[in-house]
């Protein structure tokens, strides 16, 4: 994790620009589309993993009220981050530099947890995900958002070319860094599909309410709550 850890620290200056350019500014829509399925409200907490530079925070406090508590296991990107946060949203968002298979918060702490593009970077799904649904109050909802392994002809074509090769180049342009986007390919192309991680989530407890493919199977949503029996 340490390595992983320090190649996002590496690239955490041109993180928002590379992701806007690598997904032909699309990662907006998506994060918009996820973050209106989750629950509103002054009193809800919501937890962001591996938040990153805080892009699925910031949409959350657009669409409504309540708190988010970020966690990234990088400092650089959360700092990265916090230069977007207006002073009248310091109070709503909380920064925590942690570990998402150690979770520093409560039993029964959240309403919602969420999670955009990060679940690849766990070294223990299982962990992440029981450590997600202990700090989940009951029926709490969990939106994840993510580049599943690819299952469909077009999907399986677009990743062999476009994510193997173009993607790399313009990491190496822009970052000056093309091993972190040689890793996120890798990383897509050994993780589990959409199917296979909806089957992890009810075995560990979760109930799957939706889940759909964002632009034609590039990206996936998720939306779950933890009112399931796990296995």
């Amino acid at each position: 994790m340490t390595n992983i850890r320090q190649l996002f620290s590496n690239i955490s200056g041109t993180y928002d620009l590379l992701n806007k350019v690598l997904s032909f500014g699309t990662d907006k829509k998506w994060r918009k589309k996820g973050v209106g399925l989750l629950p509103h409200a002054n009193h809800v907490k919501i937890l962001d993993l591996a938040s990153g530079t805080l892009d699925l925070s910031l949409e959350y406090t657009r669409q409504g009220a309540g708190e988010v508590y970020a966690l990234d296991f990088s400092l650089p990107m959360l700092l990265t981050g916090h230069t977007k946060v207006s002073p009248t949203l310091d109070k709503r968002l909380h920064l925590i530099c942690g570990d998402c298979l150690k979770l520093p918060f409560p039993t029964e702490f959240f309403d919602a947890a969420m999670c955009a593009w990060g679940m690849r970077n766990f070294s223990n799904l299982a962990t992440s995900i029981q450590e997600i649904k202990r700090v989940l109050k009951p029926g709490g909802s969990l939106l994840v958002i993510e580049f599943f392994k690819p299952t469909k002809p077009l999907t399986k074509i677009f990743s062999k070319t476009y994510g193997r090769y173009v993607m790399p180049t313009l990491g190496r342009w822009i970052s000056k860094n093309d091993e972190a986007y040689h890793y996120l390919h890798r990383s897509i192309q050994g993780f589990h599909s959409r199917k296979d991680y909806e089957g992890l989530l009810e075995k560990e407890g979760f109930e799957i309410l939706q889940a759909s493919d964002l632009t034609g199977g590039i990206s996936s949503l998720i939306l779950a709550n933890s009112n399931g029996l796990s296995h």
